[in-house]
């Protein structure tokens, strides 16, 4: 289109995603101010967002600019907007958060150079915030603990730091100036925030566990990996977040003994400690996970609620979402793997890189639906349970770098769909198992899974073992003697006790049968004599005199 051109028409609604209108911004979109929807996302534009953008399309629903190299500032004040869906994600803009308008309900502005908030941040109706991935600095506004329609935020990937606000009397006094102190009082202990998700990995954050999260009762996707949290865990986040699906508190600081509630999280699907300073032992009660017990196979699989499953991109007529294609970073089978909003599905447990003490709790062969297994980089003990066989959907397995001892059960060649298998560094003795799965891990080194285990022998490693190979056990028990072994060892006992007994019935015959003396020794002195001529006789014959 010619930069002059006046189209005669007003439209209600432009959907023009994918189409190549760039690199300048169209100048002809000046005259549709009575546009409702539109839609300009991977279109091309390779320019700075034209100041007359904003009065334009002020009285716009729905406004979707992204996937494209957008650049500037936004203005300080939107205010005076209509939108209620503002879609700028995948661009170049930078500067602050503008003041926005109060019918907005959903703002995604993630993948972007935004260095910040604006002072008095507030939009009382907003819903859904993605932020992720840009440049902003300092804490986040203590006016989110007013926002009682939000349900996602995440600011994930950002430079933030310091403390989170705990949202309690002091941030909420604004809300409440015009009510007296008892009301004042009455209206807080009622307060509750409605997210369901909160995304705050690779940030600056310290602190304590957010206290602002026993608000929370909604939540189902917490992410605080990768920032400088510390403190101890609160036993109230089972009590306060129970419908929790995933919990990811990875890379931070915090210390003690994991709380025993923390099994209280009958949703949980993806549980991260790994990389802080966790002591004491793991948790019992595993069973409590729930979501980790059933599997599709199984008739108690009950379907957990996924946090993704209220799509926003329908509900606000978006072609795109930054958080759909937000991703999580797991630990998995020797790497770290990113996963969208598949990862539900991932069913995890990771402690790895603590200080954890104990025994692994046999209650974990109960998690029937677990994927991924990391204990790795603690300092655990005692035997691998040997009914850990049971977790037949398990794809990566590390126990690596602890104070294990004792065989390895036979019943790991169960787990047909293992991929990865890491056992050294630890106190392991024995024959290594064999069949199935275990037979085609690590092609390239395959002794590398066991590596630092010099107990160990068979194959892949090069110490062998004594004796023939045996069978695995079938029945399921615990690491035991060989049978072969068994039934030698009961024969010579059996050899030892037979001829002390009964030697000491010969003896005692012998003491207390006056008959039986007087026949042993008869028997003992004819059998002297005859021994005595047939020697004598035979020398005689070889060696005597001849006549």
């Amino acid at each position: 289109m010619d930069s002059h051109w006046v189209p005669p028409f007003n439209l209600d609604t432009a959907w023009l995603s994918s189409c190549n209108l760039g690199p300048q911004f169209p100048t002809w979109f000046r005259w549709q101010k009575s546009i409702r929807e539109l839609e300009m996302s991977n279109t091309g534009l390779v320019s700075r967002i034209p100041d007359w953008f904003w009065e334009t399309f002020s009285q716009a629903t729905h406004l979707d600019l992204s996937s494209n190299q957008l650049s500037g500032e936004l203005p300080f004040n939107l205010d005076f907007m209509s939108v209620v869906a503002l879609s700028m994600q995948s661009n170049q803009l930078t500067g602050l958060i503008p003041k926005l308008p109060r019918t907005i309900e959903l703002l995604d502005i993630s993948r972007n150079s935004l260095d910040g908030f604006v002072p008095n941040f507030q939009a009382p109706h907003l819903e859904v915030a993605v932020l992720f991935s840009n440049s902003i600095t300092g804490t986040i506004p203590t006016s989110i603990c007013r926002l009682q329609k939000l349900r996602v935020l995440d600011l994930s990937n950002n430079m933030l730091s310091k403390e989170l606000p705990d949202c309690g009397q002091k941030e909420l006094k604004p809300q409440n100036q015009s009510s007296n102190n008892s009301t004042g009082v009455n209206s807080l202990s009622f307060f509750s925030l409605k997210i369901t998700t909160l995304l705050l990995s690779n940030n600056s954050f310290s602190g304590g566990f957010p206290l602002f999260l026993q608000q929370c009762q909604n939540l189902s996707f917490l992410d605080l990996s990768q920032n400088k949290f510390t403190g101890e865990l609160p036993r109230w986040i089972s009590k306060s977040m129970p419908g929790l699906v995933i919990l990811r508190l990875r890379s931070n600081n915090f210390f003690g003994q994991i709380p025993n509630e923390i099994m209280g999280l009958q949703d949980v699907c993806i549980l991260d400690l790994s990389n802080n300073n966790f002591s004491g032992a793991i948790p019992p009660y595993m069973e409590n996970l729930k979501a980790l017990i059933g599997t599709a196979a199984t008739d108690d699989y009950t379907p957990v609620d996924d946090p993704f499953a209220e799509d926003y991109s329908d509900k606000y007529g978006l072609a795109d979402m930054g958080m759909s294609n937000d991703s999580l970073s797991v630990v998995i089978k020797g790497q770290v793997l990113e996963y969208t909003e598949n990862a539900l599905y991932l069913m995890s447990i990771d402690l790895s890189c603590n200080s954890l003490t104990g025994e692994i709790p046999v209650k974990l062969s109960a998690l029937a639906g677990l994927i991924n297994l990391n204990l790795s980089s603690n300092m655990l003990s005692g035997n691998i349970p040997y009914k850990i066989g049971n977790l037949r959907l398990l794809e990566s397995l590390d126990l690596s770098k602890n104070i294990l001892g004792g065989q390895i059960p036979w019943s790991l060649s169960n787990l047909t769909y293992l991929s990865r298998l890491n056992l050294s560094y630890n106190n392991l003795s024995g024959r290594i198992p064999s069949g199935n799965q275990l037979d085609i891990l690590g092609t390239d080194d395959a002794a590398y899974m066991y590596i630092g285990n010099p107990g160990l022998c068979g194959h892949p490693v090069l110490r062998q073992c004594p004796g023939p190979p045996r069978d695995p056990p079938t029945n399921g028990e615990p690491t035991r003697l060989p049978e072969d072994g068994l039934s030698q060892i009961d024969f010579l006992l059996g050899s030892i006790i037979g001829f002390v007994a009964a030697t000491w019935m010969v003896f005692f015959g012998l003491l207390f049968m006056k008959r039986w003396r007087y026949a042993y020794f008869g028997l003992l002195d004819k059998l002297y004599d005859r021994l005595y001529v047939i020697s004598v006789v035979t020398w005689q014959k070889w060696f005597g005199p001849r006549v």
